[in-house]
């Protein structure tokens, strides 16, 4: 009986601040189609926009007029650093070796991916995104959603296998 092999994870830790993705090219082209949406939200979309709910969470619940201060302040620089490791994200899907820091901005890129899914899928806080209605029409949208999960796990293993 032949032994079945098991997957090759999609980071591999390298060395010591070395990684390899292993993404296959249609893998990488989902993820290139998937930041450029998201360069193109963050880029276009008014401030109330409720898909960029997550992105941009409030600082101060209790009062309206301290957070839209603080919205005020720091929504540039916020939006700045998302597409700063957009960016990153863009230049690493193209090779195979990447560092730390290239690393990290894929984390982050792919958190916010999953920040704005789980806000048009209605994920909470104590939800994983697994359950579904047989005729779900988010379904797509769910499996990329736990897609993003999986390899989010994957990214944030191999980070903290190097450590």
């Amino acid at each position: 009986m032949p032994r079945r092999s098991r997957p090759q994870p999609p980071i591999v830790v390298e060395g010591e601040g070395v990684f390899r993705l292993t993404l296959d090219s249609d893998h990488r082209g989902l993820l290139a189609r998937l930041t450029s949406q998201l360069r193109e939200l963050l880029e276009r979309a008014p401030e109330d926009d409720a898909r960029t709910r997550r992105l941009f969470p409030a600082a101060y619940h209790a009062d309206a007029e301290l957070d839209r201060e603080y919205q005020r302040f720091m929504r540039e620089e916020l939006a700045a650093s998302r597409l700063a490791s957009l960016d990153t994200v863009e230049e690493i899907l193209v090779t195979d070796r990447i560092g730390v820091a290239e690393l990290e901005a894929f984390m982050r890129s792919l958190n916010a991916l999953r920040l704005v899914l789980g806000t048009l899928l209605d994920i909470g806080d104590e939800d994983d995104g697994s359950e579904s209605e047989a005729s779900d029409v988010l379904e797509p949208e769910r499996q990329m959603y736990l897609w993003l999960s999986w390899l989010l796990e994957w990214t944030v293993e191999a980070l903290t296998a190097e450590t």
